[in-house]
């Protein structure tokens, strides 16, 4: 008995018939589908570090120990990276299945993939997608607190040595400051660094480090731009 007929043998005896040529299609496009979806989510993950980044800067890492609320506000972007790398490593696995994963060596798949997610996610960012994506989030899930509510919270903590608003009058050596809950502050800014780009009068959105002296008066140790987009609190917004 040669191979051939062995093997028949063993096809009729288990009861083993042929699969439809469809099953096999749809595993193929199942697999893709997976790959892509995989890859798209990446994007999103990207798009928020951008946004997270571009919102909070790397100033915050200096008070990382002040409060969890700035713990939080500082390792958002991290566990968004590692999101990234996750969905980008199941991509990989996904499109590694497929029957044409041979055409390219893993290391190339590695550059594609992360390519691919790094240009949708800067694109998604760009267009303002992750805005939108953070703003549908804040909207719809009772919950959630934005990035720029933990931001507008964070540099509202006089006690802790921040404060955050809009200058609405300038005098020597000094401004008025209005904060995002309405209250006027007298900031001293004699012995401050005020940032080179910064230009303080009315009107302008600052972030500032120094030494609260009372509930009307702040010494500034640091004059900053608010940066990002503007400031704001759950219950009142800059008018």
């Amino acid at each position: 008995m040669n191979n051939a007929q062995k093997i028949l043998e063993k096809l009729q005896h288990d009861n083993i018939r042929p699969q439809p040529r469809w099953i096999f299609t749809s595993k193929e496009w199942i697999k893709w589908l997976a790959y892509i979806t995989f890859i798209l989510v990446g994007s999103l993950s990207l798009s928020i570090i951008l946004f997270a980044i571009s919102v909070n800067g790397f100033d915050m890492i200096q008070h990382f120990r002040h409060s969890g609320m700035e713990a939080i506000l500082v390792l958002a972007p991290i566990l968004w990276l590692g999101l990234l790398i996750f969905f980008i490593g199941a991509s990989i696995a996904s499109i590694m299945q497929t029957g044409r994963a041979y055409k390219y060596s893993f290391s190339r798949w590695i550059g594609l993939s992360t390519g691919i997610s790094m240009a949708l996610g800067t694109l998604f960012f760009i267009t303002g997608g992750a805005r939108w994506l953070e703003q549908k989030f804040e909207t719809n899930i009772e919950s959630y607190e934005s990035l720029l509510e933990k931001k507008s919270t964070i540099w509202s903590q006089p006690d802790l040595g921040t404060l955050s608003g809009e200058i609405t009058d300038t005098e020597e050596n000094s401004f008025t400051l209005k904060d995002w809950k309405n209250q006027l502050w007298t900031i001293q800014t004699t012995d401050a660094f005020i940032a080179p780009v910064l230009d303080i009068q009315s009107g302008v959105q600052v972030k500032i480090n120094g030494k609260k002296v009372n509930d009307k008066v702040f010494i500034a140790e640091k004059i900053r731009p608010w940066g990002g987009a503007p400031g704001k609190c759950k219950d009142d917004t800059v008018q």
